[in-house]
């Protein structure tokens, strides 16, 4: 068909065109000349003595994050700091700056024994000019290394994730429901694909392959549903997100946890074996990782709901603006339009649709994706609960707000359904199956390792998921995204592992939810469908 050519030309062109830039903002700044930086390593871990260790000092001239040369340093020097003797090491350096400089970074080189087990902080450590201009012309840096272990006992940890597993709605004839990854447990065998020349991890850590495992097309007759977890205190970092970093150098083995108020979050991961797309057209791929999030305080209350999808935030909203029946989320995933399974994506909210953008008119035109959410209904839909949960519980499934008055004016739903109407559904006959297992993840550089912190003393992890935790790359055997013309379908990737996925839906449920936002696409919308309060949650 003659506009083959065109489609093609097009997608490429709106795939590779993203524009992300950081205003050169040094010509009204005094600078210094020269800069002397004195850097001190402490809490060394053990497992680095004797090893040769230096430092990496880089200055970036990019104040558009797009163009050619960006990530090329214009001025590097290095710091032997030698062989490490103790748990404390110090260093010092005199620099002359370079001119109209936007970016610069200190890294430590050296310590990948500890990768995933102990993080220095931000690594590397980024500066902008206005913090050298502050900071003058003598600056101290300290990297302190900490244990990256869950400090958060894990039978606490299972409590919670017990106590706000989801109820899942699909429509009755969803092909595939939510099931588990240990059953390709046998299957595991790492390999690697080429990274695309787009990727910016070719630019930011010389990256030209990533890493991939390929399941085989079998469905058992029995796929019980398993349920993924991790609890950790809200107030977590990971490296590579500070406002003065430049884009590409988060490190998802590189994060670290602080009690802060004693908040919570809690993320869930749902496995798919299969994505088939919001529409016939494409976004089809072998596995499926939807997650969702909650804030809770640290006695134990839901505050916050966060759900991702299609590398957006889809909602994040109080707990009290969704329908839960004894504290677990009545969650709704979403078929596609023109006969598709769907993509998976997962809403507080059910009987609505959102149209979503497939880059361009004649896209839109020729595949028309959709999300389409089912209704809580028991001749339409089906469920998938907790195992707890009776059907007894479910006799009668509040869904609406049921506040007992109308909110102000202020608090006007900007869908307009402020007035939504509460029905109790008997859902007893909608019950498909239940959620059997809740398996929790544990933090990858520490499996089957012997603890240093961790409160319960060990890492022991079953083997049937130990590979997979440990495991950085793509899940399943579509590791790049692929469009065929001819078929007029794309293959879309298979997702990154969990909990660290490197793709941007994760880096959301990786924060903790924290204010009103919810994703607006082509036509409709994930956000609230009604305000509730106190009597909204079901008890």
């Amino acid at each position: 068909m003659h506009y083959k050519n065109l489609i093609l030309s097009t997608f490429l062109f709106l795939t590779l065109f993203q524009c992300n830039s950081t205003p050169e903002k040094n010509s009204d700044l005094k600078l210094p000349n020269d800069v002397t930086f004195s850097i001190k390593l402490t809490s060394i871990p053990q497992e680095l003595m004797g090893e040769s260790i230096s430092l990496s000092f880089q200055f970036y001239r990019c104040p558009e994050t797009t163009s050619k040369e960006c990530y090329v340093p214009i001025l590097e020097n290095k710091l032997e700091v030698g062989k490490i003797k103790s748990n404390v090491t110090e260093g010092k350096t005199s620099i002359t700056l370079p001119k109209n400089w936007t970016h610069f970074a200190i890294r430590i080189l050296g310590i990948e024994k500890v990768h995933g087990k102990f993080s220095p902080g931000h690594n590397p450590f980024w500066y902008s000019p206005a913090d050298i201009t502050k900071l003058g012309s003598n600056i101290t840096k300290e990297f302190r290394f900490l244990s990256q272990e869950n400090k958060i006992p894990n039978r606490i940890q299972e409590e919670i994730a017990k106590k706000f597993t989801p109820i899942l709605v699909f429509h009755k004839d969803k092909k595939y429901l939510p099931s588990n990854i240990e059953k390709y447990s046998s299957f595991f065998a790492k390999k690697e694909y080429t990274l695309p020349e787009k990727d910016i991890r070719r630019k930011t850590k010389g990256q030209t392959t990533w890493n991939y495992v390929e399941f085989p097309d079998f469905i058992p007759i029995k796929n019980p549903t398993h349920l993924y977890y991790h609890v950790r205190y809200a107030q977590s970092t990971v490296s590579g997100t500070q406002s003065e970093a430049l884009p590409g150098f988060r490190d998802d083995l590189n994060y670290w946890y602080e009690v802060g108020n004693g908040d919570m979050v809690i993320s869930y991961w749902i496995w798919y074996d299969w994505n088939e797309g919001p529409t016939k057209f494409g976004n089809i791929h072998q596995g499926d990782l939807e997650s969702y999030a909650l804030l809770i305080s640290k006695e134990g209350k839901p505050k916050r709901i966060l759900l991702t999808g299609h590398d957006h935030i889809l909602l994040d909203t109080d707990f009290r603006n969704i329908n839960s029946l004894k504290n677990h989320p009545i969650l709704y995933v979403a078929k596609g339009n023109m006969g598709a399974d769907g993509g998976n994506p997962t809403s507080a909210y059910g009987g609505y649709t959102v149209k979503l953008n497939a880059g361009n008119f004649l896209f839109n035109y020729i595949s028309d994706p959709w999300d389409v959410f089912p209704s809580f209904d028991p001749k339409e839909s089906i469920l998938v609960i907790p195992a707890e949960l009776s059907d007894k519980e479910l006799t009668s499934v509040k869904i609406g707000p049921g506040t007992p008055k109308p909110k102000s004016q202020e608090q006007t739903n900007p869908n307009g359904l402020e007035g939504s109407t509460t029905v109790y559904v008997d859902a007893r006959n909608m019950i498909k199956q239940r959620i059997e297992k809740l398996v929790m993840w544990e933090e990858p550089g520490w499996v089957n390792q012997k603890s240093s912190q961790d409160p319960d003393g060990h890492h022991r992890v079953d083997p049937s998921v130990a590979s997979f935790f440990q495991f950085q790359g793509r899940l399943g055997k579509h590791p790049r995204t692929v469009l065929k013309i001819a078929e007029l379908k794309q293959f879309g990737a298979s997702p990154e592992n969990a909990p660290f996925k490197t793709n941007i839906e994760q880096h959301f449920t990786f924060e903790r939810p924290r204010m009103e936002r919810n994703h607006t696409d082509r036509e409709g919308n994930y956000g609230p469908k009604f305000y509730g309060d106190d009597s909204t949650p079901q008890k």
